[in-house]
């Protein structure tokens, strides 16, 4: 009998006390000082002693009904782990598609840091006969009332105005919604279109004050980008029903500034809008400008002390990971085991004005990544090669990954093409779980008892060491 290889230790709780998680198992309970002291000490052992195993006695057959403890031997565990996995994998591949629609390849935008800068930002826009096309490929498809995502290029600049009320339309009648990921330029152009009944959600980047966001983010026409887009989303927020979901990409330049650009939307009165939703990223492929998980715990420390409404709710990882963890704490639920971060293994094709369909946003192209290609008709050819390849990045695939212990939280990571300056796309995850995830399963744990909950971690799970 041994440790198992996927538990997880959090840093110390207010308590005193600590979380111990099984990413496998999907458990987590609260365990005290002794209990921490000796799956520590003892974690690496193939063999537990008897002496460790009579230490124990009381915890015994809890932990191993909880997975903390496994009779299996390292290898066995893996397999028994490979298992798992190929069964997630299995129904992953019987999910249905998350569609991406991209109207134009063309942007208004030079953004200093976008990974499409080396396409060219080509002026291709889709044909209504490729929408047409597109909508007869997706029919049954995707989920009933499925969301749309509208993406580029630039999917809102103004002369593709026709053409999206086009798109919209369509799927409107089919029963879809629409989300759009745009700089929110020539949003003016189509409030008649933004909201509940027409395009209900929105992503628009603001990187900063304006002088720091317009450095980074460079309107074609050189007029302030952050003055237009500021304009626009005040607009969404006071004349339609649409959600905001503003997006504040960070690398080591404009980390600063974060705090002054909340006080200036405090001051717009935009802040406080109950459909602004506020999420800051790390901007990827930065090089030595890249932020860490370190560098953005210490910015969310920074945001909640002038901005409690924050807490725990800034950076798009921390809300990740709060998905995770969240009904697990309060309804007792397994946490939820991963193969995969995103669509990209299966589910999620995006179609591209010039025929080619992908199934990551971040290889727009990169022909060694076009999934299929589709015509006018509707008439589609898969690249068996390329999909195969893709599938085969989920966790199970991955022995290297699936023996580490966070495996089935960070599920291999991202695997998008590399960028210049990055070793790796899922260095990313390894960084944060490997550096910050203890201390934000301890965090979460505690704001959970603080707010006079017993824990589920508490009613079968209050365990100690002896």
């Amino acid at each position: 009998m041994k440790f198992s290889r996927y538990n997880i230790l959090s840093s110390q709780l207010s308590t005193g006390d600590f979380i111990l998680m099984n990413s496998m198992a999907g458990t987590l309970d609260r365990i005290d000082h002794e209990a921490y002291d000796l799956i520590l000490t003892h974690s690496d052992e193939e063999e537990l002693s008897q002496d460790v195993l009579d230490e124990m006695d009381e915890v015994r057959d809890h932990f191993l009904d909880r997975g903390y403890l496994t009779e299996l031997d390292s290898e066995g565990e893996l397999s028994k782990a490979e298992e798992f996995g190929f069964k997630l994998a299995g129904d992953v591949e019987k999910t249905k598609w998350t569609v991406l629609l991209l109207p134009s390849l063309g942007c208004n935008y030079r953004c200093t840091y976008c990974f499409e800068h080396e396409a060219g930002y080509p002026a291709v826009t889709m044909s209504r006969k490729q929408v047409d096309a597109v909508f007869e490929i997706i029919k049954g498809q995707l989920e009933p009332g499925a969301q749309i995502t509208l993406y580029g290029g630039e999917p809102l600049a103004k002369e593709n105005r026709e053409l999206i009320e086009y798109i919209v339309s369509k799927g409107k009648a089919d029963g879809y919604s629409f989300f759009a990921v745009t700089n929110g330029h020539d949003l003016d152009s189509y409030m008649y279109l933004v909201g509940q009944d027409g395009i209900g959600s929105l992503q628009i980047s603001v990187d900063g004050p304006r002088e720091i966001h317009d450095r980074r983010r460079i309107a074609l026409d050189k007029a302030s980008s952050y003055d237009r887009i500021m304009s626009n989303i005040e607009t969404a927020l006071r004349d339609t029903d649409a959600v905001v979901n503003l997006r504040i990409n960070l690398d080591k330049k404009n980390v600063p500034f974060v705090t002054g650009l909340l006080e200036e939307l405090k001051q717009r009165g935009i802040l406080d809008a109950q459909r602004l939703n506020v999420a800051a990223n790390q901007v990827i492929g930065a090089g030595d400008l890249t932020v860490t998980a370190r560098d953005l715990r210490e910015l969310e420390e920074t945001v909640e002390a002038g901005f409690p409404r924050f807490k725990d709710m800034f950076t798009g990882r921390t809300m990740a990971s709060n998905d995770l963890f969240v009904r697990a704490l309060y309804f007792g639920e397994p946490v939820p085991r991963r193969v995969t971060v995103c669509g990209a293994s299966g589910s999620m094709k995006l179609f591209s004005p010039d025929g080619k369909i992908y199934s990551c946003w971040s290889c727009l192209g990169y022909p060694g990544h076009v999934i299929g290609t589709f015509d006018d008709e509707g008439h589609v050819r898969w690249n068996r090669e390329v999909l195969d390849a893709w599938k085969h990045t989920m966790l199970p695939y991955n022995r290297d990954c699936l023996g580490c212990r966070y495996a089935f939280l960070c599920a291999g990571g991202c695997h998008r093409p590399a960028l210049p300056g990055e070793t790796s796309a899922a260095a990313y995850e390894c960084d944060y779980y490997k550096t910050m995830f203890g201390d934000y399963l301890a965090r979460v744990a505690d704001a959970y008892l603080v707010s006079g909950n017993g824990s589920s971690a508490d009613q079968n799970q209050d365990t100690a060491g002896s």
